[in-house]
């Protein structure tokens, strides 16, 4: 078990997370591993005014903030693919240091595999794992989900902080990530790391993938120490 907490300079963000190998037989078992696209949900105080503003005027001409909607649906999406192979790209760059035990898909066959089996971002979380199996051909599946939740925009965020010498709330924003493998054979949660960055985190998908690997500390799972 990884458990921590920190101050990253970079982006003045604080940050902890902790780390659980629950089934290492399982692990070690596995040499084919999926990442799959991130489960995304963003908590924006922007969204939340911009989206009261258009349903005031444009609640008699179409669904309520359907347009708006289904915007904040495309952009959760292309994170979710952009966080895959974010992660993926940075566990390569580990694997060049500390050889690994398995085998990553490529985010690419993976998301074909996925389509050809008719599963889709939306529907993903629906699929069982046996599902999942048939699908990808692979002994395991990482499995991700981020939370960003931001209070205020970037630069009125940092400006906050700045004048409030970091005493403000308001001033933090969060960006929350689990991250789960799942044995495809048996069905269980072989291994988990939960994850959190507050203060002034980067929003972007490399930067939060680094932060990810970074903090995993030599835990990550089929990477040698």
């Amino acid at each position: 078990m990884l458990l921590s907490l920190g101050l990253g300079l970079s982006g003045c963000a604080r940050r902890s997370f902790e780390g659980q190998a629950l089934v290492p037989a399982a692990l070690a078992a596995h040499r084919t591993v999926a990442i799959l696209p991130f489960a995304v949900q963003l908590e924006r105080l922007r969204d939340v005014v911009t989206h009261a503003g258009v349903w005031a005027r444009d609640s008699a001409a179409r669904p309520l903030g359907s347009t708006l909607e289904n915007g904040l649906l495309a952009e959760r999406r292309q994170m979710g693919y952009q966080l895959q192979a974010a992660l993926q790209a940075e566990f390569m760059r580990q694997q060049a240091e500390h050889p690994a035990t398995c085998t990553f898909q490529n985010p690419a066959e993976t998301n074909q595999r996925l389509a050809r089996a008719g599963i889709t971002y939306e529907n993903l979380p629906t699929r069982s794992m046996a599902e999942l199996r048939a699908a990808l051909g692979v002994d395991a599946v990482l499995a991700g989900q981020t939370t960003m939740h931001q209070l205020l925009p970037g630069g009125v965020s940092i400006a906050v902080f700045v004048l409030s010498n970091g005493a403000n709330p308001m001033a933090d924003n969060t960006v929350q990530t689990s991250l789960d493998i799942y044995d495809t054979q048996s069905g269980q949660l072989v291994w988990r790391f939960d994850h959190e960055l507050r203060g002034k985190p980067s929003t972007s998908a490399v930067a939060l993938a680094k932060a990810l690997v970074r903090d995993m500390k030599g835990e990550v799972p089929y990477l040698k120490k």
